[in-house]
């Protein structure tokens, strides 16, 4: 799975190939030889076209592009043209899965099915034609988002995920040429988007109201293992255009802060997010992570351990670290969710979404709702809603893309 980080493709067949083709030791005996080609050199021939059909089926990790294309043929023709390739059983089966790959057909990823109990019936609102976010049903709203995040994070692939390719200097803010990318994208927007959408009202008491329909929907997403819409929720509400905002924080219900807070808490920092990693290895799918923690850590593996143990040995402890993470992000990909898609609603939040203004923007927006007060920097610091800052909120993923 981490190949890709040591040596090409072309590399690894060719180093492949030569230990198929590994000559026998010098001066031996025929009798000698004979023995030698029975149980050395047809072992090791086994043993190499297995690693090719596995590396293939379950660990391939090149782009579906037109240089791939011809290293694929290229392999195919390497094999039918050799005879000794094609005397072991298994040669037939690796041929079919080169066949497979040049039709760009993704192997060894299947979905689990979801349970067999229906998708809950939605819960729209009367009047679809001029949607309004208190409108919509909370936990409709929840699963929507869900559909949604959960349907980005299932297409990350793993080679995007090496070398830091998330944050390589041709992205930008804007950038979706790979899932992650995307994913950062929709985690930035929509955390702007909840900002937006509590500071566009000039009354304050609609300013609560929408706090509370966002800090529910982010309850509900929890509930749904869907940390990744929850942490942009509560992110946005956290961004400092919201989060001072102290009048109207005043006038939200303690027990809707309650659960802001402990929504905070699970996402909280301390001890390297200790509390959500042991929510998340206690969660089963489905679920959608939240993607930021797996960015940090491969960030630390990627910066922190050296590719080399020494000159020309490559540290392959570093690559199983890395792809274990993998691994683990792999797991909730397989299962999707028992959701009914709803357009109408789908739509609304996608072009509310792509729409969102930046945090500077809300800033000011923001000053003009509360004009600023005496001593708030220091206010702000202090106070119990934490701004993104200490949080892995998506506003620190955006600056994960661009290093």
């Amino acid at each position: 799975m981490t190949y890709p980080t040591f040596v090409t493709a072309p590399e690894l067949l060719d180093a492949l190939l030569g230990r198929f083709y590994m000559h026998a030791p010098p001066q031996l005996r025929p009798a000698e030889l004979a023995l030698w080609t029975a149980q050395k050199q047809q072992t090791v021939r086994f043993r190499v076209v297995n690693v090719l059909k596995t590396w293939l089926e379950r660990f391939w990790m090149e782009p579906h592009d037109e240089p791939t294309q011809d290293f694929l043929r290229h392999m195919r023709a390497q094999i039918q043209t050799s005879a000794a390739i094609m005397d072991i059983p298994t040669a037939a089966q690796l041929l079919t899965v080169i066949e497979s790959r040049l039709h760009g057909q993704e192997l060894m990823r299947r979905l689990v099915s979801p349970p067999t109990t229906p998708a809950p019936q939605p819960v729209t609102p009367k009047n679809m034609k001029k949607l309004k976010l208190l409108d919509i049903d909370p936990t409709e709203l929840a699963r929507q988002l869900t559909i949604i995040e959960s349907r980005l994070y299932a297409r990350i692939q793993p080679r995007e995920c090496l070398k830091k390719a998330w944050g390589a200097k041709t992205a930008s803010p804007t950038h979706t040429s790979t899932a992650v990318n995307a994913m950062i994208l929709h985690s930035n927007r929509l955390a702007n988007w909840v900002g937006q959408l509590v500071l566009q009202h000039d009354e304050m008491k609609k300013r609560v109201s929408t706090i509370k329909h966002f800090v529910t929907v982010a309850e509900k997403c929890r509930d749904l293992h869907n940390y990744a819409t929850m942490m942009s929720i509560i992110s946005g509400l956290g961004t400092s255009p919201v989060y001072r905002l102290h009048r109207t924080w005043s006038q939200v219900n303690p027990r809707i802060r309650a659960t802001l807070q402990e929504l905070r808490t699970l996402m909280a920092s301390e001890k390297n997010f200790a509390l959500y990693r042991d929510t998340l290895r206690r969660t089963s799918p489905p679920c959608v992570p939240f993607l930021g923690i797996y960015l940090t850590d491969l960030t630390f593996i990627e910066d922190g351990i050296p590719d080399l143990v020494q000159p020309g040995m490559i540290n392959f402890s570093k690559r199983a670290k890395t792809a274990e993470i993998l691994h683990d992000m792999q797991q909730y990909q397989n299962m999707p969710y028992s959701l009914q898609p709803v357009a109408e609603l789908q739509e609304f939040v996608v072009r509310g979404i792509q729409a969102a203004g930046d945090v500077n923007e809300m800033y000011e927006r923001s000053l003009r709702l509360e004009p600023r007060q005496m001593h708030e920097e220091r206010v702000v610091r202090g106070g119990p809603y934490t701004a993104t800052g200490s949080h892995m909120s998506s506003v620190v993923i955006a600056s994960m893309v661009l290093r």
